[in-house]
């Protein structure tokens, strides 16, 4: 509805100002989800396939340690989670990081072993010390979980392998 003041001064046409915006933001916006949203949907998508990836084979380890090599004091607080559990590699995080630890931390008392990974066996020695010092169980388990970033690290050592926790020495390759 035209106003009193706009008989003398009409208000101006809003489409010339409505098509160089126009002009300007579609560019940007086929940039935005040509380049940027494809880029954005493939990190979320990667890192969720590598978290997938990482539980799938935690899992099959845990059942495997708690199916064919279970030693009772030693893998006793891994595998009362692992066996009651459906998804033991979602539910069962907190005792497999601990177990883990106690591994890793047995594989690097040996003086060789720490001289080869010595950054990530120091990285183990600190998560341990913070692991014992904990007040509580909780604070323990919140503690152990900075054994993950251990992982990361260049000379990180894998877990041992089912068949070294039976003490069975794998079978050598014939030679040709």
């Amino acid at each position: 509805m035209p106003m009193l003041a706009d008989i003398d001064d009409p208000p101006r046409s809003r489409l010339p100002g409505l098509v160089i915006g126009g002009l300007l933001a579609l560019p940007l916006a086929g940039v935005v989800l040509v380049w940027l949203l494809p880029t954005l949907v493939e990190a979320v998508l990667g890192g969720s396939q590598s978290f997938d990836d990482r539980l799938a084979l935690e899992t099959a380890y845990m059942d495997a340690v708690c199916t064919q090599a279970i030693e009772l004091p030693r893998d006793e607080g891994l595998c009362e989670c692992v066996l009651a559990t459906e998804h033991p590699g979602i539910d069962c995080q907190a005792p497999f990081l601990q177990w883990s630890l106690d591994r890793q931390m047995e594989h690097c008392a040996d003086p060789d072993a720490k001289k080869e990974a010595l950054s990530f066996c120091t990285c183990v020695d600190a998560v341990n010390t913070s692991v014992v010092e904990a007040p509580d169980q909780e604070a323990a388990q919140t503690a152990a979980q900075a054994y993950r970033n251990c992982q990361e690290l260049p000379d990180a050592v894998y877990l041992p392998t089912v068949e070294a926790l039976l003490g069975v020495e794998p079978a050598a390759a014939p030679s040709p």
